[in-house]
């Protein structure tokens, strides 16, 4: 999509064009492993041993949050955050 609308020789980013990154950053997916889940609840429990009480949500989402999906090997975690002053 991106390609169709920028074109591949067009720069997108640091000078470089759409193909070029994705030579330097290629995305790579993979079958569904089960240690996702396992990874998930390991950084989860980092960020509440940091975080404790002003976490008000945390979860694991993306395609790694999903068995069975093809997914990009990163666990994405949306953190909900009770409010900015309880962090600082």
């Amino acid at each position: 999509m991106l390609k169709r609308l920028i074109g591949a020789d067009q720069p997108v980013a640091f000078g470089l064009s759409l193909e070029e990154l994705w030579k330097l950053f290629p995305i790579e997916l993979k079958e569904y492993d089960p240690q996702y889940s396992k990874w998930y609840k390991e950084i989860k429990n980092e960020l509440v041993a940091i975080l404790g009480d002003s976490i008000l949500r945390i979860s694991h989402i993306g395609s790694t949050a999903v068995e069975g999906f093809l997914s990009k090997p990163i666990i994405d975690i949306l953190l909900e955050i009770k409010h900015q002053d309880a962090v600082a």
